[in-house]
């Protein structure tokens, strides 16, 4: 998996469905090379999705294009915290959701704080900063398309990295519009 998630630039696509049961994601290279998969376990009921009364733990996982699992994203929303872990379980590191949703902090699996994400009042766009406070990636919502906003849950975000960043890092800035997107953008 280190170097699942090594390139400069990915794309995170969340693929149109209209009231779709469960959660699920596409993350692309900037041209277009499909690295991985990561589909919610758990499907939902209508009544949920429409009532947004979604369930405490989400669990969102993770595979390679070719279907080998690379991570579990568990989504723990009464805590406000998201932990990543290997196919066995392990714990690889935790994304912190601060007092508001703009705020996250990325944590290795030690619970050290490898970065620190500060997003604007619109919720779009996500600069993310090592602990020195320079920015090493940028996370942005992308415009879908009028249809596919208007219409159907398809989110698309673009995640860039512009300075050096450690392997931790690097995971946990790749899943953060998928916890974006749970936690801000609708009940899948």
């Amino acid at each position: 998996m280190d170097s699942l998630f090594d390139f400069t630039e990915l794309r995170v696509q969340q693929p149109g469905g209209v009231l779709a049961n469960r959660a699920s994601y596409k993350i692309f290279t900037a041209k277009a090379q499909l690295v991985a998969i990561a589909t919610e376990t758990e499907a939902h009921t209508r009544r949920e999705l429409i009532s947004k009364s979604m369930p405490d733990i989400r669990v969102v996982e993770v595979t390679t294009a070719g279907g080998e699992p690379v991570l579990s994203l568990v989504k723990h929303a009464s805590e406000w915290r998201t932990d990543l872990q290997d196919p066995a379980g392990e714990l690889i590191g935790r994304l912190r959701t601060g007092d508001t949703k703009r705020t996250y902090t990325l944590l290795d699996g030690q619970d050290r704080i490898v970065g620190k994400v500060t997003g604007d009042l619109a919720l779009k766009h996500f600069c993310v900063n090592d602990l020195a406070g320079g920015e090493f990636a940028q996370v942005r919502k992308t415009w879908a398309g009028l249809t596919r906003e208007m219409f159907r849950s398809a989110d698309r975000y673009k995640v860039k990295f512009t300075g050096p960043v450690s392997h931790p890092a690097r995971t946990l800035t790749v899943m953060l519009p998928i916890l974006l997107d749970l936690t801000s953008y609708g009940p899948v």
